[in-house]
């Protein structure tokens, strides 16, 4: 059966009074419980705190900061872990009863990896469901070994939400990145993936609710504090550092510099965009979206021109 691993699930909170309470009953309810509950509220102005209150577990310890962000919120979770492997559910998901459970025999299967996760899926407004993945790895829930950054390149690994990490790994590599807000768990990820190997199960353990309060928004303020916005000085700097990275770790830095591409082209930094994409022309992988990419540039592009050409008239 294999040892019975000790979680810590550290939960950061910040006006989710609509759904905390959802997010820890579905840990409270866990086939495998042996674990504590570290609730990091992040300055929230609304009642979450009174609903984590409402709970009256003894398995939950809530702890209080001033607003800093999500990243600095779990890494204060990290801090006052009381167990090694620490497990990461955001305050509007949900897992499913066997996550834990799952990952305990993945832990014991693989006990030097540096990541455990489960599949998960999206719940839409509507209330529709869609698996993050339509691609299976392995037979049954026994999971194993994956390319972290190959099996990216379509759609993210990992959720925050469906992942469980050593502590030692954060002692070795450090937290979550402060000042970034988007992204900044897939910095993380990206980091465990060059040093350490990755466990995957198939198993659908997890659920992310994709609310239109939780969307970023697409500003060019949140820009600069997103993961596309220095994912070249990230593949640059891997470059210099080691000349024998993982097969696909350049190609999975090069999708989301197209998308920072993209993105730079919806707020008319077309040149700068142009020159971004035709850096990166040599992608094997994904050649698609650098093609759509340059695509939009030009059209959007275009419009400015004809608007302008009709305002001058």
């Amino acid at each position: 059966m294999g040892d019975s691993v000790q979680f810590t699930v550290v939960i950061p909170l910040y006006n989710k009074e609509k759904h905390i309470i959802r997010a820890i009953k579905s840990v409270l309810q866990q086939t495998h419980n042996d674990f504590e509950i570290i609730v990091v509220n992040d300055g929230s102005i609304d009642s979450s705190v009174e609903q984590v209150k409402k709970i009256g577990d003894s398995k939950i310890k809530l702890i209080q900061q001033k607003n800093a962000g999500v990243s600095a919120a779990r890494n204060n979770g990290i801090n006052n872990a009381n167990f090694n492997y620490i497990a990461f559910l955001d305050a509007d998901d949900t897992w499913e009863p066997d996550f834990l459970e799952t990952i305990n025999k993945l832990i014991n299967s693989y006990p030097m990896a540096g990541a455990y996760a489960t599949s998960y899926r999206f719940v839409k407004e509507n209330g529709k469901v869609v698996p993050a993945r339509d691609s299976i790895f392995f037979n049954g829930k026994t999971g194993g070994i994956v390319d972290y950054f190959k099996e990216s390149l379509k759609t993210p690994l990992i959720s925050a939400s469906s992942v469980v990490i050593p502590k030692s790994v954060f002692e070795n590599l450090g937290g979550f990145p402060i000042g970034i807000t988007r992204g900044e768990d897939l910095d993380m990820w990206c980091r465990i993936a060059l040093n350490y190997e990755v466990v995957f199960s198939n198993s659908i353990c997890a659920n992310y609710f994709q609310n239109a309060e939780n969307r970023a928004c697409n500003t060019e303020r949140e820009h600069t504090k997103s993961l596309m916005s220095y994912a070249e000085k990230i593949l640059i700097r891997e470059k210099e550092k080691s000349s024998s990275l993982p097969d696909f770790f350049e190609e999975y830095m090069i999708k989301i510099i197209i998308h920072n591409a993209t993105y730079l082209s919806s707020i008319n930094r077309h040149k700068e965009a142009r020159k971004l994409l035709y850096k990166y022309r040599y992608t094997k992988y994904n050649k698609k979206n650098l093609i759509k990419s340059y695509v939009l540039n030009y059209k959007l592009m275009y419009s400015i021109k004809k608007t302008l050409k009709n305002k001058l008239k």
